[in-house]
């Protein structure tokens, strides 16, 4: 969000949350450590949410279903004029620079330093599946940023 509003021509003080995510990204450390045991495959999200998870999809030789509804929004993110709806969702699992940590696991999770969100899991198959509420999703035209 902070790039886009950056982009928009927004002036900082009606944006500095998300200009200051954007411009002074928080890597996961802490969590990544905490994790490092108890997973079997992490990634940080720096290009998008649904093109990260169809990236370690794929590296694993599994299918990513993704369920929109479970994937969080912020309060800013939704004070910006998106509402907690699948076109913000999709919005947000496809705009990247997140530096929020992306993993699999089948173990219970060691106390973490922050929360944790299940969003989805990997499946027999390859590919990208997402769904909410109301069922399946069609997958955006752009998944992500790719370099």
């Amino acid at each position: 969000a902070g790039i886009g509003l950056l982009h928009a021509g927004e002036k900082p003080s009606t944006m500095n949350a998300f200009v200051e995510a954007y411009r002074r990204p928080q890597p996961q450390l802490a969590a990544g450590q905490a994790l490092a045991g108890s997973v079997t495959a992490m990634m940080d999200i720096s290009d998008g949410l649904l093109i990260d998870a169809s990236r370690m999809a794929a590296a694993s030789g599994v299918a990513a279903m993704i369920d929109l509804d479970a994937i969080p929004l912020s309060t800013h993110y939704a004070s910006i004029g998106y509402g907690d709806d699948r076109i913000a969702r999709i919005d947000a699992a496809t705009a990247g620079d997140d530096y929020q940590l992306l993993f699999t696991s089948a173990l219970p999770l060691p106390l973490m330093p922050c929360p944790v969100t299940r969003i989805g899991q990997m499946v027999r198959g390859q590919g990208l599946r997402l769904h909410d509420r109301d069922g399946e999703v069609p997958l955006p035209d752009t998944l992500g940023w790719e370099h």
